[in-house]
């Protein structure tokens, strides 16, 4: 699982009037775009001037979707069994796979047909998107929704057993066109955890949700290079210089390789498979002409640029990057201009070519409250190596007054795995609980992408007193009086409508969120573990204990990542489901 959280920085609409024609802002491909040299047509802005970007784009047309179908388990008495015919012949195909009516497995009288019928079960559509270039075992979030003519009214506290995925080649209406698999899905369900019981309108958005980083990529998908036009020599240049700029020392297997005048086909090379997205940025950035000594000039150019009127500093620095650590003098020029964008990403840039004297800089802008340049400095000092300067100031940071400045510091200490101030709990099969030592107010922050994980900025917080909280459908039940000096929690079991026994806890939240995220298995005693809530149920829990203040602290869903990435831009030619 890649450990990264932070989102991409955007790419696509720079390229916008230069490779591609634009229509309401947005970004459409024609054959004679792809096949012209578009420098003739308009002036090449400077960060793409030369670069692997003006005379070639990745083939493949951006995300692979894929689809699938999938049975959901554990819903109690909210599931269906509306199946059409054509369906049920592949369902019980698949579930044959997950060895039930097995005499073997001694699952003989649980057939695919009856275990389809119990409402504890649910057939959903699956979907998904795999990026170009991604690696065996990539993991993505996958949607799920109940088919149109299912009668299940809600997937809360399901788990989607493991599917198939394969390329999505139009509507998923016929499953005998589920081939190409090229992923795996499963996992608990995720659910919007504000939906409110009383609205109609919420209701019905039980019926889909995400299953967290629950889809795998099985096979490498290829990152093809295309040529805008056929040119064996430039195809051969461009091999050459993305070889020299990341293919290391006593290597035989190269980075590129030209497969004809207009292929060049990428190896992700084996340190970049955890941000691979970050290498095909570098690869397109690439200048692919011109002698050292011209480089070096054209640095100085572009470091000039970011002094220009609406200057595309993040992409003036993405070339800087690409041209490699030859290029930290003329970077240090940068560090202490005036204009302060320009000398956090000349910074920014040295910092990820090594130069330890960007360090200072980056600290700084760190610091600096207010700056809209901060949250981006806080995250670039977690992907930079561990340095002493770098964790106190995160250290210092994770207690300021704004909210976001102490997420990101967090999350920049658990890029460089500093864990001084983090306590970290797995909840086994479940969810991560990490708690932090905070003397500020309260936070509750809850993630709804990739690794499901819930943090407690304040290792000390409790459940107010006198208390009685009832989640929706009496999915966890809370009750304490004034002067208990327990916390009574239990829940309805939604197999059989019946109540769970009693768990005696103490006040703490993160005692709490353990009982309800732990699975109802027996420990070493013999003592049930936990009620086993799904991570989606404990945090809507959780949000609405904060929001009747039940708990005395203020809940955060992480917002999902905004992402225009690189092979949604004019990098990209062809059609998304041709992955070959």
């Amino acid at each position: 699982m890649p450990k990264r959280m932070m989102s991409l920085m955007m790419v696509g609409m720079l390229f916008c009037g230069v490779t591609a024609g634009c229509r309401d802002g947005k970004l459409v491909w024609s054959k004679a775009a792809v096949e012209s040299d578009s420098a003739a047509e308009l002036p090449t802005p400077p960060h793409i001037a030369g670069t692997v970007a003006e005379y070639a784009a990745f083939a493949g047309g951006g995300d692979l979707p894929v689809r699938g179908f999938g049975v959901v388990v554990g819903l109690g008495t909210n599931g269906s069994s509306e199946v059409s015919p054509r369906l049920m012949k592949y369902l019980k195909q698949y579930l044959a796979k997950q060895n039930l009516g097995s005499y073997v497995h001694g699952t003989e009288p649980l057939t695919p047909a009856r275990f389809l019928q119990d409402p504890d079960t649910a057939v959903v559509e699956i979907y998904g998107s795999i990026p170009p270039g991604a690696p065996k075992g990539t993991i993505f979030d996958v949607f799920v929704r109940t088919l149109p003519q299912s009668q299940t009214t809600s997937l809360d506290g399901g788990i989607l057993m493991s599917a198939d995925l394969a390329v999505s080649r139009g509507p998923l209406t016929e499953p005998d066109a589920v081939l190409n698999v090229w992923g795996r899905a499963g996992g608990a369900i995720f659910l919007n955890p504000f939906i409110k019981s009383d609205s109609a309108a919420d209701l019905a958005k039980l019926r889909a949700g995400r299953v967290l980083g629950g889809g795998r990529v099985s096979r490498d998908r290829p990152a093809l290079l295309q040529l805008r036009r056929s040119d064996y020599q430039r195809a051969d240049l461009i091999q050459k210089r993305i070889n020299e700029r990341f293919t290391g020392r006593g290597r035989r297997e190269k980075v590129a390789n030209a497969k004809n005048s207009s292929i060049v086909e990428l190896r992700i090379p084996d340190e970049h498979r955890g941000d691979y997205e970050h290498f095909l940025k570098l690869v397109m950035h690439l200048p692919i002409q011109g002698s050292p000594g011209g480089w070096e000039a054209r640095a100085r150019r572009l470091v000039e640029a970011m002094d220009s009127p609406g200057a595309q500093y993040d992409e003036l620095a993405l070339v800087l990057e690409a041209m490699g650590r030859q290029m930290v003098p003329i970077l240090r020029s940068a560090y202490a201009a005036k204009n302060p964008y320009k000398a956090y990403f000349a910074a920014r840039t040295g910092l990820r070519l090594g130069d330890h004297a960007a360090t200072e800089i980056v600290t700084r802008f760190a610091k600096t409250a207010n700056s809209p340049l901060q949250t981006l400095a806080i995250a670039e000092l977690g992907r930079g190596k561990r340095s002493a300067a770098a964790v106190t100031t995160l250290h210092g940071l994770i207690d300021d007054e704004s909210e976001l400045v102490r997420l990101g510091a967090y999350q920049a200490l658990d890029e460089l795995g500093d864990r001084t101030v983090i306590s970290r709990v797995r909840i086994p099969k479940q969810f991560t609980m990490d708690m932090i030592d905070s003397k500020r107010s309260y936070v509750i922050y809850a993630t709804q992408t990739q690794e499901p994980r819930i943090v407690l900025f304040g290792r000390n917080m409790q459940v107010v007193k006198p208390v009685f909280f009832n989640g929706r459908d009496d999915t966890v039940i809370l009750n304490a009086a004034k002067n208990d000096e327990e916390l009574i929690v239990f829940r309805k079991i939604p197999r059989s409508g019946a109540y769970s026994d009693e768990f005696r806890i103490d006040f703490s939240v993160s005692s709490l969120v353990a009982t309800l995220g732990n699975l109802p298995e027996h420990d070493d005693d013999g003592k049930i573990k936990g009620l086993g809530l799904t991570y989606s149920q404990v945090v809507s829990a959780v949000s609405r204990m904060c929001e009747e203040g039940d708990i005395p602290g203020r809940f955060i869903l992480q917002q999902m990542p905004s992402v225009q990435k690189i092979y949604e831009s004019a990098t990209t030619v062809g059609r998304p489901d041709t992955p070959e």
